[in-house]
């Protein structure tokens, strides 16, 4: 016993190869008890998650089944365990050789949890720590290059990768993981032919079939991306001759009918091979999708009926497959927003809003179209509009009056055919299309192939708008398709739409069609632009538009291809517009990484005939704008300064300062064009009548666009015309105030800083926070600040946006905050009260003076709390008034302010209301309701 005993303890502590000793209890217990377990609950949880995964055949598939947010959760307590096992080798078992494994299971049990960051620090600690020992290296630095991809950081993911080939060839096991990880790259950095070398080295490497299967799926799927038919037609072959299963082999299948033959095999053929798999009853629960690929061969090979019918198909062949539903619905709204058959298009887009996937393909750009394109349609809607009335302008009255014949025939047979529906539904709804948008002479070829998705509550807006324009619907299949709870009734299967409003002329049509077909044709023949005036406006606003579309396409959907178009039709039609500039060096980014050649056109076209234009001195110097805001925050100082001088009648040194700052040619001229009317004005004080005319009149001259003091000095310049011998006598061609003596027109008067506070009246102290916009059962609001439906205004009735088609005015303005008639102010909210607002205040005086000369408003300032400034002018009597002020004021403000731009903002106020503004907090709340305000009434 004593032998055996000494034997045990000998033999219970060996060496390991490097000399350092590890204890063979603690290795036997950290194998089997530990390490053993935590291996095979973490392979359970893989084969589980793998199991678990639901793939969409029809968009690319994944390389690797990661952790989603569910079985992160769901594994969250086993994964806990394995790493608790793991720290127990780690910390209580110091002396065995398991601790590299130890430490890789938690890296693998955290990233399995979701939680990617701590799983990087554990790869990284074993790949540093055990370097030497391959087989734990190159898994831990391939896991925690996935752990990066997890977390978005590609770039640190990609130098890891980098690392991991280096060694590739050191240690076997993990060769196919790397190429597949590698793979996985490539896809998530767009370099799809590169992951399709490493997705077949990984298929070389891997022994796993049903992994081997999804990736030569995911094969066939690039391959036919890159074109590559054959190879990707022996890809879909493998997945159909094997096992597969029953869904990845129908789909394999399915795409093979697009590749076999695919260079001489007729519509028919490939119609003849759907309409087989039709036949199959195993495809069951596949017929939209094979309706779906049948419409798109006919609709491919021109016959658009046919095609049309089978997209209908598939949608009535509905079976809970929401993303083909969609791919249905935006292939018809496509179709019909390129008839220009927007009100069927509109129900298809609206459909596709509803129901679209998170995980669609260019989701954000359906999102963003839904979201943007009611501006859009009505932009492409003036366009044939007015191409229409020039089309009728330029026919001889016979031809015009048959046109017009044709017009109110199809337009009474719309009308007709839209009764019985309105009858179903209540409501008395006419078709939203312009009559004559089918005209010869429309700009269709313009408006085909456009997109328009309209449907504001499929943006997100919530339940309540939904309800508000469908009433209260079952969450049932084919909402839409019937009549629930008083709704309206529209088939998008139907090319005879009812709009939401009803029409005046629908309604004549009702008691007396010779009447209604009287007013409608002398409706269009009183648009018509047949005089020079009328085709001037006309040619207008299809500029503007055009304008517009391309603005629209550019910036909001992002799509450059559309944008160009829209340009280039632009200039083609009017060659010679203002907007050239603008338009080239927007031609010219939209080429720039696409077709530079065409970049270098437009950059030329640009340089050489507007040399000395913004957008040329852009692209020669990229950052010229950022120095030109610099040159303007200057010269506002260099304003302010001066200013102050002038209020203190330092007329000699603003004119010496001002021919200084002017010779320097820098800046914006709009800046230069003020600095140069305070200039005549000092100059004006001390000097005759003739150096102030000419002072004028260099003015006019050298900023004859300008259009804030050039005015001003052009009716100066005409007062003096028209009272010359009275003011040549003077010693000076401007005097001081005296109420004694006439003065000159609109001669402004000087009131020095910080002297403009005037009308303080008494303000009741409120709590900070509370909101005091009105009373709060006028307003519906709290006092806490919050939103409360008490018959006022809530905050979805203000984040309201406007559907397509005619509104009335105001749809969504809440008439307590904002009647129609009222004492109005615009208010600039200037939150600091430390800035000199003389100077603004001077330019807002021009601005009056040029605009609103004769009328009886004013500009006033209001200190708030010792914390904002307020600048508000008025006053107006209608909300209209005060609206129609502000947009002519806002584009001109930032030449007007002295100040960033980021220290002021504006909105529009009732006086009652402007009374309430007593401290920092109730101008912010006030100023964000009425955004919401703005928007929903825009």
């Amino acid at each position: 016993m004593v032998l055996v005993s000494g034997m045990a303890m000998a033999c219970s502590v060996k060496k390991q190869a490097d000399g350092q000793e590890y204890d063979l209890m603690e290795n036997l217990t950290a194998r089997y008890n530990i390490v053993y377990h935590g291996r095979e609950i973490i392979a359970d949880v893989e084969r589980e998650n793998f199991a678990s995964h639901r793939d969409n055949y029809q968009q690319l598939l994944p390389v690797l089944i990661e952790p989603t947010e569910a079985t992160a959760s769901a594994n969250t307590r086993l994964m806990d365990s394995v790493i608790g096992k793991a720290l127990d080798i780690i910390n209580r078992k110091a002396r065995s050789k398991y601790i590299n494994e130890a430490y890789l299971l938690t890296g693998k049990a955290n990233y399995l949890k979701g939680n990617y960051y701590n799983a990087v620090e554990f790869f990284s600690y074993v790949a540093n720590t055990f370097a030497d020992q391959p087989e734990y290296r190159q898994a831990a630095l391939i896991w925690k290059a996935r752990s990066f991809m997890q977390l978005g950081n590609l770039a640190e993911a990609g130098l890891v990768l980098d690392t991991v080939f280096t060694g590739l060839e050191t240690e076997k096991k993990s060769v196919g993981l790397a190429f597949a990880t590698q793979a996985n790259y490539y896809l998530l950095t767009h370099d799809e032919e590169s992951a399709i070398t490493m997705l077949m080295q990984a298929l070389d490497h891997t022994g796993h079939k049903p992994t081997k299967l999804r990736w030569h799926f995911l094969l066939g799927q690039l391959l036919e991306k890159q074109g590559r038919m054959e190879e990707a037609y022996a890809h879909y072959s493998r997945v159909v001759r094997s096992n597969a299963p029953y869904e990845m082999s129908f789909h394999a299948g399915l795409n093979r009918v697009f590749l076999v033959t695919a260079d001489n095999a007729s519509a028919e053929d490939r119609v003849r091979l759907l309409r087989r798999m039709l036949r199959d009853g195993k495809n069951a629960s596949f017929k939209d999708q094979l309706y779906y690929q049948i419409g798109e061969v006919f609709y491919a090979d021109g016959n658009v009926p046919e095609a049309l019918a089978n997209y209908e198909k598939a949608l009535r062949s509905f079976n809970d497959n929401r993303y083909q539903a969609v791919r249905t619905y935006l292939k018809l709204a496509d179709h019909y927003f390129g008839q220009a058959d927007y009100p069927t298009a509109k129900l298809y887009y609206d459909s596709v809003g509803m129901s679209l996937p998170a995980d669609f393909p260019d989701a954000g750009a359906v999102q963003r179209k839904i979201a943007n394109l009611d501006e859009l349609i009505g932009q492409l809607r003036i366009i044939a509009h007015q191409d229409s009335l020039q089309y009728l302008a330029r026919l001889d009255e016979g031809r015009r009056q048959a046109e017009l014949d044709s017009l109110i025939t199809r337009t009474y047979a719309q009308i007709e055919a839209a009764k019985p529906k309105s009858k179903q539904s209540g409501s008395s709804r006419s078709t939203d299309r312009l009559p004559f948008d089918d005209l010869p002479g429309m700009a269709a070829s313009y408006t085909d192939n456009r997109f328009y998705f309209n449907n504001p509550d499929a943006m997100g807006m919530g339940q309540a708008e939904f309800r508000r324009r469908w009433g209260n619907r079952q969450l049932r299949d084919n909402w839409r398709f019937s009549d629930m709870t008083g709704g309206v009734q529209a088939n998008a299967s139907n090319p005879v739409v009812q709009e939401e409003q009803t029409s005046p002329l629908a309604d004549t049509v009702a008691t007396d069609s010779t009447a209604w077909a009287s007013q409608l044709r002398e409706r269009y023949l009183l648009d018509l632009p047949n005089t020079e005036e009328k085709m001037a406006l006309s040619n207008g606003q299809i500029h503007d538009a055009l304008l517009r579309v391309g603005a629209i396409y550019r910036d909001d959907l992002r799509d450059h291809k559309e944008a160009a178009d829209a340009y280039e039709a632009l200039l083609e039609r009017y060659p010679d517009t203002k907007e050239a500039p603008l338009v080239y060096y927007n031609l010219y980014r939209l080429y720039l990484d696409v077709d530079e050649q065409r970049a270098a056109y437009y950059r030329e076209k640009l340089l050489s005939a507007f040399p000395q234009s913004l957008y040329s001195n852009i692209i020669r110097d990229p950052m010229y704008l950022a120095k030109l805001e610099q040159q303007k925050q200057v010269l506002d100082q260099a304003y302010e300064q001066i200013y102050v001088r002038y209020t203190e009648q330092q007329y000699t040194e603003v004119v010496d300062e001002v021919t200084r700052i002017l010779e320097q040619g820098q800046g914006r001229e709009q800046i230069r064009s003020q600095l140069a009317y305070l200039r005549a004005l000092a100059l004006g004080r001390i000097s005759t009548l003739d150096t102030f005319e000419n002072a004028l009149l260099e003015l006019v001259k050298d900023f004859p666009e300008d259009s804030l003091v050039t005015p001003l000095a052009t009716q100066h310049l005409a007062f003096i015309e028209a009272n010359r011998d009275t003011l040549t006598g003077r010693t000076y061609a401007l005097q001081g105030v005296d109420t004694d003596r006439e003065r000159f027109v609109d001669e402004p008067t000087i009131t020095l800083w910080p002297q403009l506070v005037i009308r303080h009246g008494p303000e009741r102290p409120r709590p900070r926070r509370e909101l005091a916009v009105g009373a709060a059962v006028q307003t519906g609001i709290r006092t806490s600040g919050k939103l409360e439906n008490t018959g006022g205004i809530t905050r979805q009735q203000l984040a309201q946006t406007a559907d397509v088609g005619e509104i009335g005015p105001s749809s969504y303005r809440n008439l307590e905050l904002l009647p129609d008639s009222a004492t109005y102010y615009f208010v600039i909210n200037v939150t600091s009260e430390r800035v000199n607002l003389a100077p603004s205040r001077f330019g807002i005086g021009q601005f009056n003076r040029t605009r609103y000369a004769g009328a009886a408003i004013s500009h006033q300032l209001k200190t708030v709390d010792g914390e904002n400034q307020l600048i508000y002018i008025g006053p107006f009597s209608t909300y209209e008034q005060a609206r129609l002020y502000e947009s002519r004021i806002l584009p001109m403000l930032p030449d007007i302010m002295k100040i960033p731009a980021d220290y002021y903002n504006t909105f529009v106020i009732t006086e009652r209301n402007f009374g309430t503004l007593s401290d920092f907090d109730k101008i912010d709340d006030y100023h964000s309701i009425y955004q919401e305000q703005v928007k929903g009434d825009q």
